[in-house]
């Protein structure tokens, strides 16, 4: 099961992706400009050759004929030896004239072993793999080291959250709608989410692993139902899920205001998604799958106030998560 909260970035890296390649094919395409002899395939380094010597045969010019020859850089020896071994439709004589006032101009540059001319250049196309490649491990190696450290935090044992005081000074006194009896052990996992007015894409999810590391399913809490219009949203219902790797279903239950749990349509509705409970300070939901078990506790929440009727939205909420085996958490008889 994908966790909810990467389904927003996996979009956006397809969608970037699928952008960036219109863009670079499509709309702005590559093209190579200012390119040099030196970067052609070799039977075209050849055929520039011959030209070159059919040109100087006719224009004498002995400086221009050494400055096309030194625009094939390191390929210039070899590709005039190639015309010399065939010199197809180009004239023997020509050949050695060519060859004779290059070697008078630049001594050197007549042999194989010529060195290169100054001001050469190394063709970029020889660059590209190198740096792909090396762009390519580069990024192997940080993706490993990310994931390493994941694995290594993710084993570290993690601490209990004590239980918070309500923040809100005028909250009601803590009414308990199940069992908060202690837990029989430790439990695998404890999360704490908060939601707070604004936060338009609340939704939290969590991953559950064993002591040595394996996943074993995920928990989360997301919006359920909102009431009225604009913005921002207002939070009639929250939504608490449970996933086990094990089963195959996602049990949920729907934390509702107390005004949404009183009114009959919006109960029934929101039945389709999960059992409704009517969300209390200090009160507890249990969900049981077929190896695992949660125990959402909400630690503090505050009713919004405005237009919309009493105790109809969720100012805040905190929800304490705490994850077992099945049959590691103490539930109401």
């Amino acid at each position: 099961m994908l966790s909810r909260r990467w389904v927003v970035p996996v979009l956006a890296a397809v969608v970037g992706i699928v952008l960036g390649l219109l863009y670079g094919w499509v709309i702005s395409p590559v093209r190579w400009v200012d390119g040099t002899p030196a970067q052609l395939r070799e039977d075209l380094r050849v055929d520039y050759m011959r030209m070159a010597i059919d040109s100087y045969a006719v224009n004498r010019d002995a400086e221009l004929a050494l400055a096309r020859y030194e625009y094939l850089g390191d390929f210039g020896p070899a590709a005039l030896a190639a015309v010399g071994a065939d010199p197809a439709a180009v004239d023997p004589t020509a050949i050695q004239r060519y060859r004779a006032a290059i070697e008078i101009l630049g001594p050197e540059a007549g042999t194989d072993e010529a060195t290169p001319a100054t001001g050469s250049r190394r063709p970029l196309t020889s660059l590209i793999v190198p740096l792909c490649s090396a762009t390519l491990i580069l990024g192997v190696f940080l993706a490993a080291a990310v994931f390493l450290r994941r694995r290594v935090r993710r084993r570290e044992p993690r601490p209990r959250i004590e239980e918070e005081e309500a923040w809100d000074v005028g909250a009601e006194t803590p009414v308990p709608f199940a069992s908060t009896e202690p837990a029989a052990r430790e439990p695998l996992a404890t999360f704490r989410t908060i939601y707070t007015l604004g936060d338009d894409l609340y939704d939290d999810s969590f991953s559950i692993e064993t002591p040595t590391g394996d996943f074993v399913g995920e928990c989360g809490v997301g919006i359920g139902d909102t009431i009225g219009v604009g913005e921002p949203k207002k939070v009639s219902a929250f939504e608490v899920w449970l996933f086990d790797k094990n089963d195959i279903q996602t049990v949920t239950k729907v934390l509702m205001s107390r005004y949404a749990f009183s009114d009959e349509t919006t109960r029934s509705r929101l039945m389709a998604k999960g059992d409704p409970v009517q969300a209390e300070s200090g009160g507890v939901v249990y969900l049981e799958t077929a190896s695992l078990e949660v125990e959402a506790r909400i630690v503090d929440m505050t009713y919004g106030e405005g237009a919309l009727p009493p105790g109809s939205y969720f100012e805040r909420m905190t929800i304490e998560l705490r994850a077992w085996p099945r049959g590691g958490a103490a539930q109401p008889a």
